[in-house]
């Protein structure tokens, strides 16, 4: 069940990081490369905050934890004694900021690299153009 939490979001960063560099690497405008990443970004970025939120209620609820509870014994009677540790982990790990500012966050953070991917990509195939003028 872990592995499935990690696995998920490694491939949500890892489009987020490949959704630019792919339109770039398809000769995008700079207009047509924001239009077309920003929104799939946007949509990864609000999936990566929520799936680590969902993922841990649904683990705990399949340990069987009382969200309900007013003490951790009370929300752990349900849930085997090996697997009580944990559960108790779990639901503090909860308290916090919420997912949708730390999709705000990320927002703010990724926002400028499809911008950057672009003025990079421009910036290399300036240079190999000069170096292939120069060869020739």
């Amino acid at each position: 069940m872990e592995t499935l939490g990690i696995a998920i979001s490694l491939i949500m960063a890892g489009l987020i990081i490949a959704t630019p560099i792919y339109h770039v690497a398809k000769s995008r405008s700079f207009i047509r490369l924001n239009l077309i990443s920003i929104p799939i970004i946007f949509t990864l970025v609000i999936a990566g905050a929520y799936w680590p939120h969902f993922y841990k209620d649904m683990r705990l609820e399949m340990m069987g934890l009382d969200f309900d509870g007013m003490s951790d014994e009370e929300r752990t009677r349900n849930v085997t004694p090996e697997q009580k540790e944990e559960a108790i982990e779990l639901y503090w790990s909860l308290m916090g900021i919420g997912w949708p500012l730390q999709a705000i966050i990320g927002m703010v953070l990724v926002l400028p690299y499809p911008s950057t991917v672009w003025l990079v990509g421009f910036g290399a195939k300036r240079v190999f153009r000069r170096k292939t003028r120069e060869i020739n």
